[in-house]
């Protein structure tokens, strides 16, 4: 069956197609084209002009600059060569990769420094490794991409519950296999034995071809060598290195990532440059933050009695009393401190640390002597099991390192309760001022952070606690601003009191969602603010779009790729979300995959302990107001602008969003927004 051929870009696109998916002209009968066409064709991005040789300018750049690209260069090397950290807000289609790079590996050249550049998931660290191939057309570049073990073990891949290993047993099983090879004893690494043998063919294939994570990995098997062995021995080699954030936010795993970078005590030596920043905090307070569920105490408990003798943490305390103790403790905060139908109560002293010494007759450092026992017994204990083949970290010595997190934990820098869900009582450490990170960051003479959605940056800089100064700049899409169209209307909203004062509001909301989904004939993407408001008004929704409907599924990843990888292949659906997961942060949709967005309400984040923990203690460090500023407003207005972000994302892209709610007034300037008193009209007109 014949495609259509776009006149104007000279692209090919699936039979009947109405309109070009990748600069938007309207396709009819003349563009019939001779060539063959499959269904699912990809819109092509405008290609961009590569420069032929080195600019003193922008020597680094591969592309001839347009926008404000050699502003955005320019600003980075300064700051980078006066030692400070440059925080970036760069609208859609500045090339924040490609303009980082170029300005950081001008600086990080003359200083003999590496480019450690972070990224939130595989896909952006793939894309680092492309533009690295297209700047190595003028400059002699090289870079490596870096990811766990779990994704890059080729000996241990295929056996039995290898996906539900934790990295570290996986590391545990690795280093025997390796110590084996090492000392030239049977049982080794058939992988690892050959990694002298082929070093020198991978760092040819990475240095002249810039592979992805995949493809590295792919090419690695293939000769039978480990991926994961061999990265960590071209690291020192390459210019950059591309990797996930909890290389820098997990303590740990940074040491080892230092030392194999031959930085261990240098941190000076590397530049960072972080990609996605406004994730970068919430990352930092997750990797701190800790919990203590019943199943884990039940779980070491039993393992006590699978054990020789009646080992003893502490003068005559057994093992097994002193953690079905630290049990009953946890049931007894829940028994004095939860009222009827109360699901959290906040622990802001150590009462669990105080029952506990009293119980033992220990004073504070014999408890943490007796913790320190408990994990003692059972790293022993995971020897054991690791040498029997079960492939597994003793439940005792998880519970001693979370029971020694739980006790340093007592501070403002942790907000710390019990909760009870269906599975029973647990305790929570959330970790609310990310200390750890903020050490690591301010021993970095110069670091870029980089986001299409950063505002306000001194905000970003204040809660890293980023020292020294930093820069701040914000540079505007390059894209013509009559391509994007945000309306608001002031007669609906979500605000829970609002919608129990009015009744009618969530029926008023559901006629205007399919009012506007009906109005257009173009892809759209429906922003619910949770869950329960995407289940309470689906009902109607199912019943009055009168299109091809698609759903995020809670709790159902496969079923909700499913759905978007459908929605994308169609040019009229409706693709049912919620802002701040994958599908309004982490997706692109070029072309006529996404034109029109719906969001219904201000996703303001829910109240939490954690929430006014922090509130009041940004409060306290700069000033009454800030604190609701810092953990309400400013995530509510990034989720909003990720989510209209996905709208444009070449320069042919055309999209509005119609956000629905009344509380959007108060943020007009912020989203270049109008008010409507007609959205199904405008959107129908803009299309049009």
């Amino acid at each position: 069956m014949n495609g259509m051929f776009c006149r104007r870009c000279k692209s090919l696109m699936p039979p009947g197609s109405n309109r070009c998916r990748s600069c938007g002209a309207t396709l009819g009968p003349e563009s019939i084209s001779n060539q063959s066409s499959l269904d699912g064709i990809g819109p092509r991005k405008p290609k961009v002009e590569l420069v032929q040789e080195s600019s003193s300018d922008a020597p680094y750049l591969p592309y001839k600059p347009r926008g404000c690209q050699m502003d955005i260069i320019s600003d980075i090397r300064n700051a980078l060569n006066e030692g400070r950290h440059i925080i970036i807000e760069s609208g859609t289609g500045t090339g924040k990769t490609i303009v980082s790079l170029s300005a950081g590996l001008e600086h990080a050249k003359s200083c003999g420094k590496k480019i450690v550049y972070l990224t939130r998931t595989i896909s952006q660290s793939d894309q680092v490794m492309r533009e690295l191939k297209a700047i190595s057309r003028i400059k002699t570049v090289s870079g490596l991409t870096i990811t766990g073990r779990n994704k890059s073990c080729p000996l241990f891949r295929g056996t039995t519950g290898y996906e539900s290993l934790s990295p570290k047993v996986l590391s545990m099983m690795c280093e025997e296999k390796r110590s084996k090879s090492i000392k030239g004893q049977a049982g080794g690494c058939r992988y690892y034995d050959r990694i002298k043998t082929e070093i020198d063919n991978v760092e040819s294939f990475v240095i002249n071809d810039f592979p992805t994570s995949d493809e590295l990995d792919r090419y690695c098997e293939k000769i039978g060598v480990c991926p994961y062995e061999m990265k960590k021995q071209l690291m020192k080699k390459v210019d950059v290195v591309a990797v996930p954030y909890v290389h820098i936010l997990s303590n740990d795993i940074r040491q080892n990532l230092m030392a194999n970078l031959g930085m261990e005590d240098s941190p000076e030596g590397i530049l960072l440059i972080v990609d996605e920043a406004h994730n970068l905090v919430d990352a930092a307070r997750d990797q701190e933050s800790f919990t203590i569920d019943r199943d884990l105490v039940d779980r070491a408990i039993d393992e006590c009695s699978t054990m020789k003798g009646d080992p003893t943490v502490w003068m005559e305390v057994s093992l097994k009393d002193f953690l079905s103790f630290f049990k009953n403790s946890i049931r007894n905060v829940a028994t004095e401190k939860l009222g009827l139908n109360e699901k959290e109560v906040i622990i802001d002293d150590d009462y669990i640390e105080q029952r506990m010494m009293a119980k033992f007759q220990m004073k504070s450092q014999d408890l943490d002597s007796a913790i320190e026992r408990v994990i003692d017994i059972g790293e022993a204990r995971t020897e054991l099991l690791m040498e029997s083949g079960e492939n597994r970290v003793s439940e005792i010595q998880t519970l001693g390192i979370s029971m020694r997190d739980w006790c340093s934990s007592a501070s403002s820098r942790f907000v710390r309760s019990l909760k009870i869900d269906q599975d029973g009582e647990y305790l929570s450490a959330k970790c609310i001022d990310p200390r750890e990170i903020s050490v690591f960051l301010n021993s970095v003479p110069g670091a870029i952070h980089m986001s299409g959605t950063l505002q306000p940056l001194d905000q970003y800089a204040r809660v890293l606690g980023l020292q020294g100064n930093p820069r701040f700049r914000i540079y505007p899409s390059p894209f013509p601003p009559e391509n994007r169209s945000v309306l608001y209307v002031n007669d609906v909203t979500t605000q829970q009191k609002e919608m129990q004062k009015d009744p009618s509001m969530q029926n008023r909301l559901e006629r205007y969602i399919a009012n506007l989904c009906n109005s257009v004939d173009k892809n759209t993407l429906v922003f619910f603010t949770s869950y329960y408001f995407m289940r309470m008004m689906r009902p109607y929704l199912e019943t009055h779009i009168n299109k091809k409907l698609y759903w995020e599924e809670s709790r159902n990843q496969r079923r909700t790729m499913e759905n978007l990888t459908a929605f994308r292949n169609g040019r009229d659906g409706v693709f049912f979300s919620v802002m701040g997961g994958s599908v309004a942060e982490g997706m692109d949709f070029p072309g006529d995959e996404l034109c029109f967005a719906i969001i219904v309400g201000i996703p303001y984040p829910p109240p939490s302990s954690e929430q006014k923990a922090m509130s009041a203690m940004f409060d306290q460090r700069y000033g009454a107001g800030k604190g609701w500023v810092y953990t309400s407003e400013v995530p509510a207005l990034r989720k909003m602008k990720q989510a209209i972000g996905r709208l444009i994302r070449t320069e042919t892209d055309r999209g509005m969003a119609v956000i629905l709610d009344s509380r959007a007034s108060r943020y007009v300037k912020q989203l270049d927004a109008k008010l409507t008193d007609d959205p199904a009209g405008d959107a129908a007109r803009f299309f049009r």
